[in-house]
């Protein structure tokens, strides 16, 4: 059937050739350069010209089929390879959950060395480094996958991780800067890039990148990050060059409290730069208040301090006995009062105090401690030293403090917690400590007047 069809073609081809050839009948003369020509009927030359047409382009689909072929056989050849060193993988694997970890590190470079365009078999191979600690090894193998396959996002984003874990944070910038002149909107980069930042005190820095995080991340936690930053770079302007920025420090603290009425240092901050220009009633309603807002204790062992030193411990010793009062159930309000009792030397009221926690039930080592150290002072010795077994081993405070998001424990109260950086998450563990906050003590340190009690 192919023949007939070619040779109906062929006809119709050669009618065609003799119909044109007796429309014109005329020769015609091709130049080809330097005054020659050929002559020919133009009939022939289409007819030639066509033909030379068909021929060119059955080589050039000649070149392009063997081309083609080549590229087929290429690529049946590599993924051919690929299936093997897949193999190969899946025996690392093997080799891995077996507990045989030379095995599996010794598979995994041959990989490396007989395809070194995998990038999957250099990630195994650091993590199988990481799980033993071996991060030099680990950081090595990644640095070695960038030399045969090049800088890319995820191989740099591996390494930045690891390095974080080994602490060794010397080229973390970077290489996260890296990351992002490859994708500006990676994600963990720009939050590993803060985070570094936030750790080296680079505040300037952390909150440019911040406001890239909160163009993907909208969360309240992020809110409070760039918050805590804000303060960051307030709390080195006071710590740095307080003199003559005083007042630029005050209002800036002020703009935080009044976004966030719950973020705690912008109060304490904000009450020492009052106590260092001897604004001692303003430190002492910055207490009040950031007490009213948030009920966290800091705020009452702050007012200690402040009144005591002012020579006016009745002020503090009222506003216990009120809370006391409205909450008599706070056990942490009551073990306070009884601290604070103690360091007036008023030791009796404060052993009636700390007996009712004992009759409630109460158990933690700061209570025995406490107990012990008010029979010092009643010169009951017997008891003071059972008091004292009962507490150890001793603890070096008598209040435990937690950080809420990571569970780190703190020797007190501080405004960021370097385990986790996040601001204000640091406070009384309270399991087994503290009752939940009855709605009259919320109610009484909410109202307006307590801002102003006793200042």
């Amino acid at each position: 059937m192919k023949f007939k069809i070619f040779f109906f073609l062929f006809l119709l081809f050669l009618i065609f050739y003799i119909y044109i050839d007796q429309l014109n009948p005329e020769n015609v003369k091709l130049y080809v350069g330097y005054g020659k020509h050929y002559e020919t009927s133009v009939a022939t030359y289409v007819v030639v010209s066509f033909v030379l047409g068909v021929i060119f382009s059955i080589i050039i689909s000649f070149f392009y089929d063997i081309k083609r072929l080549v590229t087929d056989w290429r690529e049946d050849r590599k993924e051919k390879r690929k299936d093997e060193f897949r193999d190969l993988l899946e025996r690392a694997k093997s080799y891995e959950m077996r507990g045989d970890r030379e095995k599996a590190i010794e598979t995994l470079n041959k990989v490396t060395r007989k395809a070194p365009d995998i990038e999957e078999t250099y990630m195994r191979l650091s993590d199988l480094y990481v799980s033993t600690k071996e991060y030099d090894k680990a950081i090595e193998t990644l640095e070695f996958a960038e030399t045969n396959i090049g800088k890319r996002e995820s191989i740099i984003l591996k390494k930045v991780r690891i390095r974080l874990l080994a602490k060794k944070t010397e080229k973390l910038e970077e290489e996260t800067k890296e990351i992002l002149e490859i994708n500006e909107s990676n994600i963990d980069a720009l939050i590993m890039l803060r985070d570094y930042y936030i750790s080296s005190r680079n505040w300037e820095e952390a909150y440019n990148v911040e406001g890239k995080i909160r163009k993907f991340i909208k969360t309240k936690d992020e809110d409070l990050r760039a918050l805590g930053i804000r303060y960051g770079k307030v709390e080195e302007l006071f710590e740095k060059n307080f003199e003559g920025h005083s007042d630029a420090i005050i209002k800036e603290l002020k703009e935080i409290i009044s976004e966030d009425k719950r973020f705690i240092p912008s109060y304490i901050l904000l009450a020492e730069v009052y106590k260092m220009t001897d604004k001692l009633n303003e430190a002492g309603r910055v207490y009040g208040r950031g007490y009213s807002k948030t009920g966290h204790i800091i705020f009452l062992l702050k007012m200690e301090d402040l009144f005591i030193d002012r020579g006016d411990p009745e002020v503090i010793l009222k506003i216990y006995r009120r809370i006391i009062d409205i909450s008599p159930d706070n056990y942490l309000i009551l073990f306070l009062y009884a601290r604070l009792c103690l360091r007036l030397g008023m030791i009796d009221e404060s052993i009636d105090t700390l007996t009712v926690l004992f009759s409630e039930g109460l158990e933690f080592k700061g209570l025995h401690k406490a107990m012990a150290e008010a029979y010092i002072h009643k010169g009951e010795m017997g008891k003071a030293v059972s008091e004292f077994r009962k507490a150890f081993p001793a603890e070096h405070v008598y209040i435990p403090f937690v950080c809420t998001n990571c569970g780190a424990k703190k020797v007190e109260w501080v405004n960021f917690c370097d385990n986790c950086n996040y601001w204000d998450t640091v406070n009384v563990k309270k399991e087994g400590f503290l009752p939940i906050e009855s709605s009259e003590l919320k109610m009484y340190y909410e109202g307006e007047g307590w801002g102003r009690e006793g200042v």
